[in-house]
């Protein structure tokens, strides 16, 4: 058995990466990771192939996907937000996913929420959650002393979270009426986009900025000591999965957050109080406890154990494991082919 992972994108930011590609060399079988559907015409009887988005360029693969059914090939997809509320996707692109997830022979999703919509969508694709977990890299980070500024970070791409960003625009502005005592860092900055400053309402010296760049190396730079975890409350943020607070906790970095369903059923799971603010005020009121460098230390301690109990690296490695071995009854008689 091989895998083919097929992604809309191979970006070294992209969240392809986060979501699959940081286990492919953990699994027990070859995986070749492609954004080029001609590659589909290489698998055999009982491989799989993982569709990772969709891409214009790739044109209608109804033909190749129901070759590839009439051959014994495992056909699966996995969906990490609720795609036809995203940011940038035309009409065209969504037709093609949808079209292309309608031949799949199972599906994976990163939220329960997320996948009761798909099963409306989708009724007769069978599905899964597959949760995201910590990252392979560990963080080696030399203890905050209490005597530099706290640094308080966001991680992410402004220029497509800008309504979420909006709600730490008053804990930014008390955050820069101390800079002896405090420090705003940003980990994905682009020159040319939406800085985390212009989002803030700040003037950008006062934003400590690491450019965007691979995943690894992304979670090597958060080298700060309190993550931000803003989340608005729409219907696209509704289906988003608790990721960003997983990445905090995996690293040992205590972290507010916006008091919505992905942060609740994280904090519900792991039997954590969790600091998740309601109100402009909340997120400075959950932030000064952490100014006691004892009670932030403990914090930090007790989230990574967390983390590292309900939502490891390993789990994630053992989650694709399992997605990747499921064999569907009918594979020779599907009705897709």
């Amino acid at each position: 058995m091989k895998v083919l992972a097929l992604s809309d994108s191979l970006a070294p930011w992209h969240s392809f990466w986060i979501r699959f590609g940081q286990y492919a060399d953990a699994l027990p079988w070859p995986v070749t990771i492609s954004n080029d559907p001609s590659n589909i015409a290489d698998l055999q009887a009982g491989d799989r192939l993982l569709i990772y988005r969709y891409s214009c360029d790739w044109g209608d693969l109804t033909a190749q996907l129901r070759t590839a059914h009439r051959q014994g090939v495992v056909i699966l997809s996995d969906v990490d937000d609720y795609l036809w509320q995203a940011c940038g996707w035309s009409r065209e692109r969504l037709r093609g996913c949808t079209n292309m997830l309608r031949l799949c022979h199972a599906l994976s999703c990163s939220t329960g929420a997320l996948m009761a919509q798909l099963q409306v969508m989708f009724p007769t694709v069978p599905m899964q959650v597959l949760a995201n977990s910590a990252p392979k890299h560990q963080l080696q980070r030399p203890p905050s002393s209490p005597d530099e500024p706290l640094r308080i970070g966001w991680t992410g791409a402004p220029w497509i979270r800008p309504a979420d960003l909006e709600l730490l625009r008053p804990l930014a502005a008390w955050i820069a009426e101390r800079p002896q005592q405090l420090r705003l860092v940003h980990v994905g900055h682009a020159e040319g986009y939406l800085s985390l400053a212009e989002a803030l309402a700040l003037p950008k010296q006062l934003v400590e900025t690491v450019p965007l760049q691979s995943h690894g190396d992304y979670v090597r730079s958060f080298r700060f000591d309190i993550g931000l975890a803003p989340l608005a409350s729409n219907s696209f943020n509704r289906f988003k999965s608790a990721i960003k607070v997983i990445e905090y906790s995996s690293q040992a970095i205590p972290w507010l957050a916006s008091d919505v369903d992905p942060y609740r059923e994280l904090c519900r799971q792991w039997q954590w109080s969790g600091r998740l603010c309601q109100s402009p005020s909340a997120w400075i009121n959950h932030l000064i406890p952490l100014l006691d460098h004892n009670l932030w230390s403990a914090e930090a301690q007790a989230l990574h154990r967390l983390c590292q109990e309900h939502a490891s690296y390993g789990d994630g490695v053992n989650r694709w494991r399992q997605l990747l071995s499921w064999q569907p009854a009918n594979l020779l008689n599907s009705s897709a082919a």
